[in-house]
């Protein structure tokens, strides 16, 4: 049986609201999750979280994962991307009238 560890680490959560339905994402995995209520979407995406983590573990992937969602291997040591400016765009989408 190969050696585990476990690293502890802060990644980042965007919450959003379409329409009634709230909204739970981090771009850290691109992992969302959706519910009724903003602590919904917290439960969901806590419950999302876990399935991914249990079987990227069984896969045993993690360092492929990691490396396709951008995190960073510094002195043996995961860090995740960093969000290091958020804000928003006017644009123009065309639409039929």
């Amino acid at each position: 049986m190969l050696k585990q560890a476990a690293i502890k680490v802060n990644i980042p959560l965007l919450h959003l609201k379409e329409g009634e339905t709230f909204i739970c994402y981090s771009p850290a995995f691109d992992l969302a999750a959706h519910g009724d209520s903003f602590e919904d979407a917290e439960q969901s995406f806590a419950k999302t979280l876990k399935l991914f983590i249990e079987q990227v573990t069984v896969k045993g992937t993690w360092s492929k994962v990691l490396e396709e969602y951008g995190w960073e291997k510094v002195k043996k040591e995961w860090s995740p991307p960093r969000i290091i400016s958020q804000g928003s765009k006017d644009i123009q989408i065309p639409t039929p009238v």
